[in-house]
């Protein structure tokens, strides 16, 4: 056993299998440290989606295994509450989180550093491994081929992307453990990582196998086998698949539930029967640092491997020492992909009918794995061109080089440098194969020549990215640390808190505490659809808690607000810093409960609880598009029974000047235009409040950040959130007989001020009604975000128990023990019919089709246990001297 761990005995494929590891997780920690990024100086690896979105789930992985597993499930910190298991199998099924669980939130950028060089080792052995096995490589040509696969420019392109890197990983060894069922080894060698992939992220694992399919067709041309072999090898394909997916049931057969009623609205949306690109335009990603920010929206696939595996793929589908039938199907399953990465259809379904929101073609890691495999196949250090293969070779490179030279100025990945630099590396490359002498030096030379293209592209590459900074990241979670341990953390009790700062949507994932807001790629969309219709930003993917108002506040039970305190606002990280909306409509009637240098915490004493006695014409409850205000009265009318007293009444502004644009005689709606292109124009509305109450402006989708400024008598509003409807905007309240100005300045041409308009609140109505909702609550006994008991005593009258639980298929409610099925409400939120009395409510939640998902895959591990044991005793059968 020692001699196993003992390095002066290892093989030197032990050594080689090492070094492919170390190679790249050494270079890229040697790059990162030079990029000054924690704990090696103060910039972070967190950019983009790392950055802003994946970030917070690994910390609500953290604190979900720490603390509160029920959040496996279902978490109210999504949102207004939402289904997590699906976001679980997408976001953070990797075994490799794990090691994050020793990192507080303020180091999780250090932990992320050391998770993305890991990666990059893992990928790089697991293609050595593979093609060792495959005993087409050994020595030091693994950590050469291994290395190439982890700076591919898949890879390099996606490293933020740490949740989509496991599948890469898993590629070549699902790859070989085919190979090895094909040649008689157990069929586990193949469904065991085909499993592990499925299980670690399901919608990359379609990507794998989508390309199975293809590499199967490939793999069975390459002797001439007889039909029934092929046929024999399509079976056991097939039959180790569908064990595969059995076996991982358990994982997407909920998950696949959760996207119907997430992403599954939009599949095959803006179908286009078109090319998304000029197709020769592909040819410049083959060229060093072919990938920057702009490509990360709508760019070209990211498919860089080297010159070198394209030399020898040219010679691979040209030379006749391999049978035509291999170099027909490499062709074909080559022109597949290809084809796959610019017609829009083909796109659409590897991306499971879905376009991608940025990051496009994701599926192209297959295509650097199936080019470097091609490769791996036949590379020797005999390898040698035909003068005739090299010539043709040299005439396409020399037209495709004439055709990016031209179009490079249109292409924005692409600089006349970079065509240099691979015109370079391509000579180079040609004059060591030209080389008559193969000895050691010229396999070092070849090596050190494929490595720096690698390291070249790399560098340039990740160069193109700007870095969140540790001490912003830490500013920011350690303020929001701070709030967050001055919160009430009662076992039964329950309540939101809101926010007039975040450095993300994830914010309630980092703070632990249930919020409003999230951005997650399996957000449902009647979040979405519900946020919209009372004024708050959303989109497919987010919805974001900006624009409270006091009735939205009380009715979704926001106990709590987090403000900045407006110190220190050019510092990054800082509450202030990250101000999205202010919410002066709290002044004074929200008490402060805690203050410090630079954030106070103030308490909403209208807060409803999480379930309360209400009207039963909540049931008849609609929205009115793109009239958020007007939709907070119904519903609030609906659930007091009270629709003669709105709590939002229309006001008019009392003036309105323009400079360099005509007075409109009516505000909202106007289209207003410069009169001098070149000058600056703004339109000022003024109003006097009539009383203190909170005063609001709601702004049409057709006014954003990139439209105009707000200034609200004089302070400038920080940025108005991106919004696809109607919004809400706080306005100061207890301003009574006081001139408010609202100035609004140009940044284009023309401003059309759709759906400007005034609003006064009714705070004292707000708050008596408020209470007398509060007086029949539901009393929780016990709280946990997948269960929940309480009781409550509804009076006469009211015959509806309204909650603020998002409604979902996952949700059964129990009333004295008798099963209830829950009423959707307003499209969205859960009620229940109720008589007169007092009731035990229990809400419980499990994730539609889990428990089916776990009967299929126990039933399949029964199988195929059972079909172990019937091998073993047909093998003792034939072998009677076996025990």
């Amino acid at each position: 056993m020692t001699k196993r761990f003992n390095p002066k005995n290892w093989r030197p494929n032990t050594w080689s299998l090492w070094v492919s590891f170390l190679l790249p997780a050494l270079f890229m920690t040697a790059y990162f440290a030079s990029r000054h990024m924690a704990p090696f100086g103060n910039s972070s690896i967190l950019t983009v989606d790392l950055g802003q979105q994946y970030i917070d789930f690994f910390e609500f992985f953290r604190h979900t295994l720490l603390t509160d597993p029920s959040q496996i499930f279902y978490s109210f910190s999504k949102g207004l509450g939402g289904e997590m298991y699906g976001d679980w199998a997408y976001y953070l099924m990797s075994p490799t989180n794990l090691l994050l669980l020793p990192f507080a939130n303020t180091q999780l950028p250090s932990a992320l550093f050391w998770l993305t060089v890991l990666k990059y080792g893992l990928t790089s052995w697991s293609f050595a491994f593979a093609i060792l096995k495959m005993r087409w490589q050994k020595g030091w040509s693994l950590p050469i081929f291994g290395t190439a696969y982890a700076f591919s420019g898949w890879f390099v392109a996606n490293q933020l992307n740490l949740l989509w890197l496991d599948v890469a990983i898993l590629l070549p060894l699902v790859v070989l453990g085919l190979e090895s069922y094909f040649k008689q080894k157990s069929m586990w060698y193949y469904v065991l990582p085909l499993t592990a992939a499925c299980v670690i992220n399901y919608y990359m694992a379609y990507m794998l196998g989508l390309f199975m399919v293809l590499y199967l067709v490939w793999r069975l041309t390459w002797s001439a086998y007889p039909w029934q072999q092929r046929l024999h090898s399509l079976g056991q394909f097939i039959f180790a698949s569908i064990i595969s997916i059995g076996l991982a049931a358990v994982i997407w057969l909920p998950t696949a539930v959760s996207l119907l009623n997430s992403k599954g609205q939009h599949m095959l949306q803006d179908l286009k029967w078109q090319f998304d690109y000029p197709a020769a335009d592909i040819l410049g990603k083959f060229f060093v640092g072919s990938f920057n920010f702009a490509q990360m929206p709508t760019g070209l696939p990211n498919i860089f491997v080297g010159t070198l595996p394209l030399i020898i793929i040219w010679f691979f589908i040209t030379s006749r020492q391999i049978r035509w039938p291999v170099r027909l199907t490499t062709c074909l399953v080559t022109a597949v992909l290809v084809l796959s990465m610019m017609y829009s259809p083909l796109n659409l379904l590897w991306h499971g009918f879905q376009y991608p929101v940025w990051y496009p073609y994701r599926f192209s890691f297959v295509f650097c794995f199936w080019l470097l495999w091609l490769t791996a196949s036949i590379w020797t250090n005999q390898f040698r061109l035909s003068s005739l293969q090299l010539l043709s070779f040299l005439g396409l490179a020399g037209l495709g080089f004439a055709y990016l030279y031209q179009r490079v100025d249109k292409l924005n990945f692409l600089s006349q440098e970079q065509l240099l630099i691979g015109g370079c590396f391509l000579a180079l490359f040609i004059i060591l194969l030209l080389s008559q002498s193969r000895g050691r030096w010229w396999s070092l030379l070849l090596a050190a020549l494929v490595l720096s293209e690698l390291a070249t592209s790399t560098v340039l590459t990740l160069n193109n990215f700007s870095y969140l900074t540790n001490r912003e990241y830490q500013t920011a979670m350690t303020n929001l640390n701070t709030l967050s341990e001055q919160l009430p953390h009662h076992k039964n009790d329950f309540y939101r808190v809101a926010q007039s700062f975040q450095r993300t949507k994830g914010d309630p994932f980092q703070g632990h505490y249930y919020g409003a807001s999230v951005f997650s790629s399996g957000l449902e969309h009647q979040q979405s659809d519900f946020m919209a219709a009372i004024g708050q930003p959303e989109g497919d993917n987010y919805i974001s808690y900006d624009s409270g108002t006091i009735l939205t506040d009380t009715f979704l039970g926001m106990r709590y607000l987090l403000q900045s305190n407006d110190h220190e606002a050019n510092r990054p990280g800082t509450p202030a810093n990250l101000t999205t909306l202010r919410r002066q409509d709290t002044n004074d009637e929200y008490p402060i409960v805690y203050t410090n240098t630079l954030t106070l915490l103030s308490k909403n004493p209208q807060a409803l609880p999480l379930a309360f006695a209400a009207n039963s014409d909540l049931t008849n409850l609609k929205w009115k598009e793109n009239d958020p205000l007007g939709n907070q009265n119904r519903l609030w009318a609906a659930l007091t029974g009270n629709d003669e007293s709105p709590v939002f009444t229309s006001v008019n502004f009392d003036h309105s000047t323009t400079v360099n644009t005509q007075l409109p005689q009516t505000v909202t709606g106007a289209y207003l235009t410069k009169q001098d292109q070149h000058a600056d124009a703004k339109i000022s509305l003024s109003y006097i409040p009539s009383t203190d109450d909170p005063y609001y402006l709601t702004l049409g989708d057709s006014l954003n950040s990139d439209d105009l400024e707000i200034q609200i008598n004089g302070q400038t509003v920080p940025e108005i959130p991106s919004h696809r409807h109607t919004i809400v905007i706080p306005l100061r309240n207890g301003q009574k007989g006081q001139t408010q100005t609202i100035t609004m300045h140009f940044k284009r041409a023309d401003l059309w001020l759709k759906n400007v308009s005034l609003y006064r609140a009714n705070q004292q109505q707000l708050t008596r009604e408020a209470k007398a909702i509060k007086q029949h609550a539901l009393v929780i006994n016990h709280f946990s975000n997948t269960d929940i008991k309480g009781t409550i005593t509804m009076p006469a009258g009211n015959q509806m128990l309204m909650t603020t639980i998002p409604y979902g298929p996952g949700w059964q409610a129990t009333v004295d023990g008798q099963p209830v099925k829950p009423l959707k409400i307003g499209k969205f939120l859960i009620g229940l019919p109720l008589n007169e009395g007092e009731h035990q409510v229990h809400f419980t939640y499990r994730p539609p089709f889990f428990k089916l998902g776990l009967y299929i895959s126990l039933g399949t591990i029964l199988f195929t246990l059972g079909l172990a044991w019937s091998s073993y005793l047909n093998h003792r059968h034939d072998r009677p001297d076996l025990p």
